[in-house]
């Protein structure tokens, strides 16, 4: 009599602590899974951010090549570009008309209207 009872007793706290045990592993994989749906964004590189330049034309360091008769890129027709003292950069003077422009590390000779005549 005495073993079937410490024998019930047994089993039913081994019971009673294997259900808490899944209870608490359950409630930590729904805590677990509520997290990982919250930050999920910030991991997942599949698509763009709003805010990122990746899927506009010409973004900062793309490299663009510069040939005869084709016009200077429109983000590069600006004065900050124009060189005005050609001689300290080693290029001959401009003719009248012409300016020496300076992009990405490139001496460009281009007319008023953009179109480049010498790449150096």
């Amino acid at each position: 009599m005495k073993k079937t009872v410490v024998l019930l007793v047994s089993t039913m706290i081994l019971g009673v602590s294997a259900s808490a045990m899944a209870d608490s592993n359950r409630w930590n994989q729904d805590h677990k899974d509520r997290y990982d749906n919250r930050y999920e964004h910030r991991y997942d590189h599949r698509e763009q951010p709003r805010w990122s330049n990746g899927d506009r034309g010409h973004h900062y360091g793309q490299r663009i090549s510069l040939k005869r008769g084709e016009r200077l890129p429109s983000e590069f027709r600006s004065n900050r570009y124009v060189i005005s003292n050609y001689r300290t950069h080693r290029l001959y003077e401009p003719p009248r008309g012409y300016n020496w422009m300076q992009v990405q590390g490139k001496y460009v000779l281009v007319d008023s209207k953009y179109r480049v005549l010498r790449v150096a």
